[in-house]
């Protein structure tokens, strides 16, 4: 959890991504990362780095822009990044998501988690949560075999993003 915010601006989106990932790999659960941005994306060669590199945790990253952009390098990340293990960005526009609807909370939600259950799939296909579920469990009993009695907590999926997001959907049966 990020306990200090300080904005500036132009914006590197590659340590906020990296700090992701290392919370990532000490939980061995999934995460959403949701960054709120205005588009101005400095050192894009190391987001681009950070966003490939966190394709290979059980991460998911939501950019969502405020103001008035420019979205061309965050439209580039979510449609164009080469060799990531799967497709984990995505980026919405805040104010196009949420114009010229009656229900632009629900709306902008919706466009927002919308690639959640897809890449959540993936995740699960790709082995990343059995994989860090046996590092615990090694861990665990490295732990217990030496003396040590600290609790080592349990990934659960039941409460799954996929089921939000479905909930999201059945709410939005009607047109928003």
């Amino acid at each position: 959890m990020v306990r200090r915010v300080t904005l500036s601006g132009p914006s590197s989106l590659a340590p906020i991504i990296m700090k992701a990932v290392d919370i990532v790999r000490q939980t061995g659960k999934y995460h959403i990362l949701v960054i709120i941005t205005d588009g101005q994306i400095t050192q894009e060669s190391a987001t681009v780095k950070a966003v490939v590199e966190a394709s290979m945790v059980p991460l998911s990253i939501i950019a969502v822009g405020v103001g008035d952009g420019p979205w061309n390098i965050l439209e580039h990340f979510d449609t164009h990044l080469p060799y990531r293990k799967f497709d984990n960005f995505r980026f919405v526009d805040y104010q196009r998501a949420a114009a010229k609807t009656k229900y632009s909370d629900m709306a902008f939600a919706l466009q927002a988690m919308m690639e959640i259950p897809d890449q959540y799939k993936r995740i699960k296909e790709l082995g990343y949560l059995e994989k860090y579920q046996q590092r615990r469990q090694a861990r665990q009993k490295r732990n217990t075999s030496e003396g040590s009695h600290s609790p080592i907590p349990q990934c659960s999926t039941k409460d799954s993003p996929v089921r939000f997001v479905e909930s999201l959907r059945h709410r939005s049966s009607n047109p928003l």
